[in-house]
């Protein structure tokens, strides 16, 4: 199993039709491909993790970095891992409901215990309220 988590700035701002579309696009590559993960995004930037069998990861990493609605992509971590830390979701949407507070959690753990800039505007993006 593969872990990749990333951030990126947004280049569609607040547009909610586009973020729903992102999701869309991307459950249905992800439960085709295999791999889950969960996406935070403000009207600035975007964080996310995806897991799964390595060279699925890989490829599933290969087409983020071709859309072209963010840019400036920056790896916070790229891990071997041991099992999903987000089980069957094959893309979900952190918000502030209950059902995403374990993928925030979780994100927020990581970043506070890492000490790269990378885990550093990781956390800076997912707690900001306004960048």
């Amino acid at each position: 199993m593969r872990r990749i988590i990333y951030t990126s700035r947004s280049l569609i701002g607040g547009d909610q039709t586009a973020l729903d579309a992102i999701l869309a696009e991307s459950s249905t590559w992800n439960t085709e491909a295999g791999v889950t993960g969960m996406l935070w995004s403000n009207d600035a930037h975007f964080a996310q993790v995806i897991e799964g069998e390595h060279d699925k990861v890989g490829v599933t990493m290969d087409r983020i970095r071709a859309d072209p609605r963010h840019t400036d992509i920056q790896m916070v971590l790229d891990r071997d891992v041991m099992s999903r830390q987000f089980g069957d979701w094959a893309m979900r949407r952190a918000d502030g409901g209950e059902v995403s507070t374990p993928g925030t959690t979780f994100l927020l753990g990581f970043a506070l215990g890492e000490s790269s800039v990378s885990a550093k505007r990781l956390y800076e993006i997912i707690i900001a309220t306004e960048i």
